[in-house]
């Protein structure tokens, strides 16, 4: 779509029914809004009424009844919309707010002029589309829609989609795609990987330093190419690219093409990065930079056997150059050898000390293995030598949210999102803050955004799944953890979320699968964990699973489970409150029981509820959910919170 006219398709209008409830917040144009910018990459503009001047858009910019939102070439925003619908928009799109009715139950109406919208709703709201090309109705789900010059193409991933022309109809679900044309029935057509058709929505994490947030770049760039470095480690891709536009053919050397490649990976547009990457190949076939970048783009679209190859092979072609060492440690992330991820940004720091990306990566490294001093430590170094760091700030906001200081994480978060909107992990950790302050509503929203800016990430869904859960809204929980699974079979996280959901819907028999299938994948939670909180995990799981057993009558067995989750920990305040539970429900058990009570009473974090003499816990500060589930999981998650950097 890059280099679209728009003026030629803007009759080409897609609309959308969608059920609004009140609104969130007013402005200065209207009350109610009816949404909100939530990202906002390159040059993306905003237009009050119809016919009225267009203005620069930016993050929090709320919108208006008859608002109108538009990207430019290489450019990318995400909506949140009252409904809790999420729109993330495709470069040289267009999206007017027509009609937006107030009442949940009245329809309202939303024109995708041009382009493409990837939309995210959870809510079993009726969405009616209507295009020159196609009628469709949408409840509750996740798709693609793209307008282009004489067709308009629908790809559902999840849930139902009834499309329709005066020529015919086809009913659409997960996994296909419609295609309507002028005057021809929707046609249903078979697609491999369904997914591919929002390629353009993955985030990748940046491997040059200067690229990571306001700096200088490397000396002896042309003119053009500098300030081009400059614009990208300001946030603005879309203008360095225009700018590279200004580099003499004289000049376009390796190191030109590599540069363009990066910026097109901030824009989402990795088709071209990688046709940029294999350009620069071509002209210096050893350049360890090329192969870096092969590598971040093979882990963010989830194929860690070639990013494995990719970055040792940009290590041994450049062992001196920090971009190769990030990779690498994305890329040994993405498979599980965290160690030697960390050893790899250890060298490449004291090879390159003032490199303050490399000094972040090694904080997000030394805060996954559980050590948040150094992390600390190494953030705020990365922020002294480089003040406009968006990944040292999401570091030191989960630093202090490990440690409880939700203030100081939220003001850490909310700056990663001012310096670059569109990482999903400053968004997580807001929304956990959140939660952990008792915003439920809002952090789930938070979390739902994160979701929406990287759906293939399954410790996201599963995060999702347990907000869900809070809010009891059944289905949709389960429905984001089974796909959080299918994301990353390998990632305990889910199965243990969702067997605790089981359990409190008195389905012990599978809880008690997923549980054990949680503590069979343990050891893959090294992508997040350190050798420590692995033990810490095991234990959890062990008690939780001698809670499941106590509810299937099983209590020998229990007593089992959770006398092994304290060889695994003997200092684990959720598995000496399990062992208490299970005495409970034994005989002549009473002082034993009164002991490990009184164990978890004095292991546990200072900033949770306490235990209470009856045994059971009060809210544990999420916002009123489903006590029971937060019994389960606040308690062993009391000092940490999941932490993935972005090879998971």
């Amino acid at each position: 779509m890059q280099g679209t006219n728009f003026s030629c398709l803007l009759g080409a209008a897609i609309v959308f029914s969608v059920a609004y409830g009140q609104a969130t917040a007013a402005t200065q144009d209207c009350d109610p809004a009816v949404g909100e910018l939530i990202s906002v990459e390159g040059t993306v503009k905003l237009q009050r009424a119809a016919g009225g001047s267009w203005q620069a858009a930016g993050v929090g910019d709320r919108l208006c009844d008859k608002d109108t939102v538009r990207t430019e070439a290489n450019s990318r925003a995400a909506v949140s919309l009252v409904n809790d619908a999420i729109f993330r928009l495709d470069q040289n799109t267009a999206v007017h707010l027509a009609d937006i009715a107030p009442e949940p139950e009245e329809k309202s109406f939303v024109e995708l002029l041009v382009g493409a919208i990837q939309s995210f709703s959870r809510k079993p709201r009726e969405l009616a589309i209507d295009t020159p090309y196609l009628n469709a109705t949408i409840e509750g789900t996740e798709f693609v829609i793209r307008v282009a010059e004489n067709e308009t193409e629908l790809t559902v991933f999840e849930g139902t989609v009834r499309a329709a022309n005066p020529q015919g109809e086809a009913a659409v679900s997960s996994g296909q795609m419609v295609v309507a044309q002028a005057g021809r029935a929707p046609e249903r057509r078979i697609v491999v990987r369904p997914r591919d058709a929002a390629q353009w929505s993955i985030y990748y994490p940046p491997v040059l330093a200067a690229l990571g947030g306001e700096g200088e770049p490397p000396a002896g760039l042309p003119a053009a190419m500098g300030d081009a470095v400059r614009l990208a480690g300001q946030g603005n891709a879309a203008g360095a690219l225009e700018t590279m536009d200004r580099v003499p053919s004289s000049d376009r050397d390796a190191r030109y093409h590599l540069y363009r490649a990066s910026f097109l990976l901030a824009a989402g547009q990795a088709d071209q990065a990688r046709a940029a990457i294999d350009r620069a190949l071509e002209l210096d076939s050893g350049s360890g930079l090329a192969y870096a970048q092969r590598a971040v783009i093979d882990v963010a679209q989830n194929r860690k056997d070639e990013a494995l190859e990719n970055g040792r092979r940009a290590v041994e072609l450049s062992p001196d150059m920090t971009a190769a060492s990030i990779a690498l440690s994305y890329a040994l992330q993405a498979n599980y050898q965290l160690g030697e991820a960390r050893q790899t940004l250890e060298k490449a720091v004291a090879a390159n000390p003032n490199d303050a990306l490399a000094r972040a990566r090694l904080a997000e490294l030394w805060l996954m293995i559980g050590y948040r001093d150094r992390a600390r430590a190494e953030a705020e170094k990365a922020v002294e030598l480089q003040p406009g760091l968006e990944r040292a700030q999401v570091v030191l906001g989960f630093a202090a949210l490990t440690e409880i200081r939700t203030g100081e994480a939220k003001e850490a978060f909310s700056k990663a999102i001012a310096l670059d909107s569109d990482d999903p992990m400053p968004h997580l950790g807001l929304g956990l803050a959140m939660i952990r302050e008792g915003d439920l509503a809002e952090g789930r929203k938070q979390i739902e955004a994160a979701v929406a800016l990287d759906p293939e990430s399954a410790l996201l869904r599963s995060y999702l799944g347990k907000a869900y859960f809070e809010e009891k809204r059944k289905d949709l929980d389960a429905q984001q953890l089974a796909l959080a699974k299918e994301r990353d079979p390998n990632d305990p996280t889910a199965y243990l979320y969702d067997a605790l959901r089981k359990q409190s819907e008195n389905r012990p028999g599978e809880a008690l699968q997923d549980l054990q299938k949680s503590i069979e994948l343990n050891d893959n939670r090294a992508v997040y964990r350190g050798r420590l909180q692995l033990d810490e995990d095991r234990a959890a799981r062990g008690a939780s699973l001698a809670n499941v057993y106590s509810d299937l009558g099983f209590t020998r067995s229990g007593l089992n489970e959770a006398t092994k989750s304290l060889n695994d920990d003997p200092t684990n305040a959720s598995a000496h409150r399990f062992l208490s539970d299970t005495y409970a429900g034994m005989r002549r058990h009473e002082i034993a029981r009164v002991s490990e009570q009184l164990q978890a009473q004095m292991l546990q974090d200072v900033n949770i509820n306490p235990v209470s003499p009856s045994g059971s816990t009060a809210n544990l500060g999420t916002g009123g959910g489903t006590a029971g589930f937060n019994e389960y999981t606040a308690l062993f998650e009391r000092n940490r919170v999941q932490f993935s950097g972005y090879g998971g």
